[in-house]
């Protein structure tokens, strides 16, 4: 740990004594010290146990050392020195928080004291950044709320509103600063809110929207946070208050564009700006930049996270968006010819998209609370539909708000949409394609008459009758914007309501899919756009709507699972990685479908028989690796002995025949009944079998059927009157076992 620590203080000393002298050192070395403090962590030895007295004295020393030339260095004559200051200072607070909270409050006087002066772009923009974080560092420390908090950010927020006057290019770090500041200290932004809502409504009022829409969504964010900070009113009261004011704004442009007056119990509350232009001709595209900038404030205020429960109006959120949506519509079927209304067609991707957003903004924030306005949303996306204006924009905005409403509420919301819209949805899919005619060129002695030659298949060939095929079959396949967005919308389909296809219709989704994946499988030279890694997206929403499509096949199609198998093995050749991930992925999901088990049964644990049953099993297997054929053999003749012994026995005993049955069974001669309970190991099998088969070889190949019944059971009748079914009518002995020995020309019953 010494050696570290002398290392860290020997470090600090070179740099502040060498390479931070002086300017001109400052100037020619700042990228290094930076470096150098960025990679080394010169400052997490302060207060380090196990370091001897001596060395943490340096140490301590060396710090102090630092923070005096840094100090200096932030209020420095020129502003490369104070540029450097301040952001040593930054990482030298984010490397040791010790540092931090003993110098905190200094160093933000000092940065204030900089924001306060006429700086260079620069600088002024590393002293925000430094504040902010200094604010988050200390925002959740207690002991530092009442020193720096509350001291601190009022004076903080007064400078910032107060530089911007002076540097306009400063505008993205002060309302980013603005909004952190609203957003954390609620409380202590009061005093500021009227001065900070000014500054973003210069913003929203559409001048801005066209060259800077990141400033304005900016400038809707900090508006947002400010209507949580609260006031003369409460919280709930001043967010609904700003969302009326967005809203009758908007309404207020459209009636400017439609020429008409706003209708009674409509939203009066607007926001202060600026009147519009007389001129309609530039009036007109301002109220359409003014409800993007209003359409960008109700975004932001539905999706600020909020500590309280906030009532959203959302029929008049949904009034506008079905308002702006039908904005084409209805200036298209107006009988006034006003020449204001020229300039509609132009605006109305911008109006619509507008609304298309809104209506997105809906789902997402407000979930499963938008499932009884989903009628009115699909009216809303039926008049968007109509595509009074062709726009890829537009097209795509709608598809992706398709998709949306699909996943989330699936056929809640897909009942109420019209079947016109499905389709146009597949229309959407089938992309331009541009067919290019075989082109031969011949050689020029072939015009010439020449000798012919006749082959054997009776086709003329001459020596110079052969062409060269230039381009067999070039396809030409247009992807766009447009085209990735169906197929989304359609695997949405697919995925969460398939059954909303008819017949007819899933069949061309079908055919679409595949005949798009067979032109990339087979393009290679002839499809120049076959391999281009830019194409990778549409190639995989290819795959995974066939994918969608097997797992959710229609009943009354034509199977389609061949074809698609040859597709995604075709598919795992691709050159992109994603591709080919989702052919193997697909492979894998249908090969269920193609080979169908039973699924996983749960088995209950084996019981000491089951145990001891495959124990024998395992030993029979052993044993009858170890027999060898003449053990066999002499086994057998053994006891083909001993059974013409027992015969001789039998013959020669008075005693009744089921008493030589059930002795004969006590010494194992006869087999007991094998049933499906019942194990027998091999061994035991081939005892009961040896008798048998001997007998076998011993009587002849045809014998009377009554022969075994005379000898066995001495029945009294003649031989000729006897039948086997008599005898199995006399037997009423239950003992007796029936046996049947299959593959032999005789039957005991």
């Amino acid at each position: 740990m010494d050696d570290k620590v002398a290392r860290a203080e020997r470090t600090l000393s070179l740099l502040t004594t060498t390479f931070l002298a002086n300017t001109e050192a400052v100037k020619a070395n700042m990228s290094l010290v930076l470096d150098t403090v960025l990679s080394q962590n010169l400052f997490a030895y302060i207060d380090a146990t196990g370091v001897s007295v001596e060395t943490a004295k340096r140490y301590t020393s060396a710090v102090q050392k630092w923070q005096a030339r840094i100090n200096s260095l932030v209020t420095g004559k020129t502003s490369e020195t104070r540029m450097a200051g301040v952001l040593l200072v930054k990482h030298t607070a984010l490397q040791s928080p010790q540092l931090l909270s003993e110098n905190v409050s200094k160093w933000t006087t000092s940065l204030l004291g900089v924001l306060g002066k006429a700086e260079v772009m620069p600088v002024l923009i590393a002293t925000l950044q430094t504040l902010l974080a200094f604010i988050d560092a200390v925002r959740d420390v207690p002991m530092l709320y009442r020193e720096i908090i509350s001291a601190q950010v009022p004076r903080m927020n007064q400078a910032i509103l107060a530089m911007v006057d002076k540097n306009p290019d400063l505008m993205s770090q002060v309302l980013e600063v603005l909004d952190r500041s609203a957003t954390w200290f609620p409380t202590l932004f009061r005093p500021s809110i009227d001065k900070a809502e000014a500054l973003c409504l210069r913003l929203l009022d559409g001048s801005d929207m066209r060259n800077s829409p990141e400033l304005c969504e900016q400038a809707a964010r900090c508006l947002a946070a400010l209507s949580l900070a609260g006031g003369k009113i409460t919280t709930e009261e001043r967010w609904f208050q700003c969302a009326q004011q967005a809203m009758g704004t908007i309404q207020q442009c459209i009636d400017h564009i439609m020429c008409t007056g706003s209708d009674a119990g409509e939203p009066t509350q607007q926001f202060a700006l600026p009147l519009l232009a007389d001129d309609f001709a530039v009036s007109i595209p301002q109220a359409a930049d003014r409800i993007s900038s209003m359409t960008e404030v109700l975004i932001a205020l539905l999706t600020q996270p909020t500590t309280v429960d906030i009532p959203v109006p959302v029929d008049g959120i949904l009034n506008i968006a079905s308002r702006l949506a039908m904005v084409p519509v209805r200036a298209g079927s107006s009988k006034n010819a006003r020449s204001e209304y020229d300039l509609i067609p132009l605006l109305t991707p911008q109006i619509q998209r507008a609304s298309i957003r809104i209506m997105a903004v809906l789902a997402i924030s407000l979930g499963s609370h938008m499932q009884p306005y989903l009628s009115a949303v699909a009216r809303a996306v039926t008049a968007i539909n109509t595509r009074q204006v062709v726009s890829p924009a537009l097209n795509v905005a709608l598809h992706c708000l398709l998709q949306l409403y699909i996943e989330r509420y699936g056929y809640g919301f897909v009942m109420h949409l019209p079947y016109d819209l499905v389709i146009s949805t597949v229309d959407d899919i089938c992309v331009q394609q541009k067919s290019k005619a075989a082109k031969v060129t011949m050689t020029a002695s072939e015009s010439a008459p020449s000798s012919k030659k006749r082959g054997g298949n009776g086709k003329s060939r001459g020596p110079n009758s052969f062409g060269v095929i230039e381009s067999a079959q070039a396809t030409h396949i247009h992807w766009d914007d447009t085209v990735l967005a169906a197929l989304k919308t359609a695997l949405a389909l697919l995925q969460h309501t398939p059954t909303v296809f008819t017949s007819a219709l899933r069949t061309r989704v079908d055919s679409q899919v595949l005949t798009l994946l067979m032109l990339f499988a087979i393009g290679g030279m002839e499809m120049p756009f076959a391999s281009r890694q830019s194409d990778a997206a549409h190639r995989a929403l290819l795959y995974r709507c066939l994918e969608a499509s097997i797992l959710s096949p229609d009943p009354w199609q034509k199977a389609i699972l061949p074809h698609a198998v040859s597709a995604f093995s075709a598919g795992l050749a691709d050159p992109s990685t994603a591709v080919r991930d989702v052919c193997a992925e697909a492979l894998i999901t249908i090969d269920p479908i193609i080979h169908s088990r039973l699924p996983a049964q749960l088995r209950e644990p084996d019981t000491k028989e089951n145990i001891s049953n495959e124990n024998q099993v395992s030993w029979m297997m052993s044993a009858c690796d170890n027999t060898s054929i003449e053990a066999v053999l002499s086994g057998a003749q053994a006891d083909s002995q001993s059974d013409d012994e027992d015969d001789k026995k039998m013959q020669a005993a008075d005693e009744p025949v089921v008493e030589d049955v059930k002795r004969f069974k006590q010494d194992n001669m006869i087999p007991p009944v094998i049933t499906k309970s019942t194990v027998v190991s091999v061994v035991e099998a081939r005892e009961y079998t040896k008798p048998l088969q001997n007998q076998t070889t011993q009587q002849p190949a045809t014998l009377p059927p009554q022969q075994p019944t005379t000898s066995l059971f001495n029945t009294p009748a003649p031989p000729a009157q006897t039948s086997a079914a008599e005898v199995s009518d006399n037997n009423d002995d239950d003992d007796i076992p029936d046996i049947v020995m299959e593959g032999s020309d005789s039957e005991y019953e």
